[in-house]
């Protein structure tokens, strides 16, 4: 007799590839795992932790250390979006 445990939530979006997180994520939705699962939840954060971490290695060189402290403070509280 098999029993399936599941995998554990891993909260360190370092800890795999954003290719890896897109496939544990693809696992999980076929699945059946709803939005609000919270393995599916890490591995959105974590998709979501790549995509901006892509964008400011990308943009390091030309950023102003003055604007700094303001982007810090974007990652840490929630603002309105201005559209």
């Amino acid at each position: 007799m098999t029993t399936s445990t599941a995998p554990p939530i891993l909260s360190d979006p370092a800890a795999l590839t954003p290719a890896q997180w897109s496939a544990r994520l693809a696992a999980f939705t076929s699945r059946g795992r709803g939005d609000d699962d919270p393995g599916v939840t890490a591995c959105r954060a974590a998709l979501s932790y790549w995509r901006v971490r892509r964008v400011l290695d990308s943009e390091r060189g030309l950023l102003s250390p003055d604007h700094i402290p303001a982007l810090a403070d974007l990652l840490r509280h929630a603002h309105a979006v201005a559209r």
